[in-house]
């Protein structure tokens, strides 16, 4: 039987992102969209923060948020949730799903490619180009080779990721883009959405990229030199 269900696949380099896309996207989606969506925690490779460190501000912010079971969550290993391909076959909801980082993360993905083809699937690259790995549209073409080798999946979009964290400037934003834009052309994958951080969002912003979705994002991640900052903002 085919399933109908939309998956939204978010790959990339650690540190790109993708679980802070992923996080404010879900919130984007359950308010503008009709059909519950689900955001599901695939990040198998050790990095500093990951969704499951902020379950309990999912909850607060009604994000459904699955997890790999709860005796697994700190474990330092290959985990994928149990579950999987139960989520990827109900098609009462639409999924997020936040994949590990590099090719070592994206790999794990590739056993389900079955399922992928019965649904309506969309496989995003999160790109942070103030990173060393993507600070160049070269970079950025090699990452795209490289993770859809290993996922065995087209990459359908880019996502535009350009940020320093709070050190973050409109200019840092803009020049970022420009580098996405380029590696887009050249690899002919469009950008899908324009990540900003909200205190930066403004309507003229919005207008000047028109039509590219903007998510003005609030941070809800922190890395563990950053406890005394606040979240959520």
């Amino acid at each position: 039987m085919s399933i109908n269900k939309r998956i939204t696949l978010l790959i990339g380099n650690m540190g790109s992102g993708k679980s802070e896309i992923g996080f404010n996207y879900a919130l984007k989606y359950q308010s503008q969209f009709k059909r519950p969506v689900k955001l599901i925690d695939m990040d198998i490779i050790k990095p500093y923060i990951r969704l499951r460190d902020v379950v309990d501000k999912a909850q607060a912010m009604h994000i459904d948020l699955l997890l790999p079971e709860t005796r697994m969550l700190k474990a330092d290993m290959p985990i994928v949730p149990s579950k999987i391909v139960a989520y990827l076959q109900d098609d009462s909801y639409d999924l997020i799903m936040d994949v590990g980082g590099e090719d070592r993360g994206s790999i794990t993905i590739a056993q389900f490619q079955n399922f992928f083809q019965q649904t309506d699937l969309s496989v995003w690259l999160v790109i942070n180009p103030y990173r060393p790995f993507a600070d160049s549209p070269e970079k950025i073409l090699e990452t795209i080779s490289t993770l859809q080798m290993s996922t065995k999946l087209p990459i359908t979009g880019l996502v535009a990721n350009p940020h320093l964290r709070f050190d973050t400037t409109l200019k840092n934003v803009r020049k970022g883009i420009s580098i996405v834009r380029e590696a887009s052309v050249l690899s002919k994958v469009p950008i899908v959405l324009i990540g900003i951080w909200h205190k930066l969002y403004s309507e003229a912003f919005e207008r000047e990229y028109t039509p590219i979705p903007i998510l003005p994002m609030k941070l809800f991640l922190t890395f563990p030199w950053e406890a005394g900052k606040l979240t959520g903002i």
